[in-house]
């Protein structure tokens, strides 16, 4: 398994009964969406902001995925989130954006959807 680069680790918080997911974009990862994940959690909320397959190491390992893995692990990210909070929004960055959108349409039990650049 290649090593991760600095700084695109996952990212979980501890919080209050509303739970985000945050979920970062193409050839991205959690880095680009770390700020606004460390803001929800600044307000109490439980935040998850998984690192997507193939990404945050090496273009070889984005090339060994698809939208297959990264919707299910958005999706495992998803029921991890209802596990430890009682409402969940989904935040995301440009693919991250359509995934929330793709999560969406499958869980209508999510209260809210925001989209950046989908």
């Amino acid at each position: 398994m290649t090593e991760v680069i600095s700084g695109a680790e996952e990212f979980r918080v501890e919080g209050g009964p509303v739970g985000v997911l945050v979920l970062h974009g193409f050839t991205g990862n959690p880095s680009s969406m770390r700020g606004l994940a460390e803001a929800f959690a600044r307000e109490g909320h439980t935040v998850v902001l998984p690192r997507l397959p193939g990404h945050g190491t090496c273009i070889e390992d984005m090339m060994e995925t698809s939208w297959v893995d990264w919707s299910i692990a958005a999706e495992k990210a998803l029921m991890e989130l209802t596990e430890r909070s009682e409402v969940q929004f989904v935040v995301g960055l440009s693919m991250g954006g359509s995934i929330a959108c793709w999560l969406a349409s499958r869980h209508p039990e999510i209260a809210g959807l925001v989209c950046i650049n989908p």
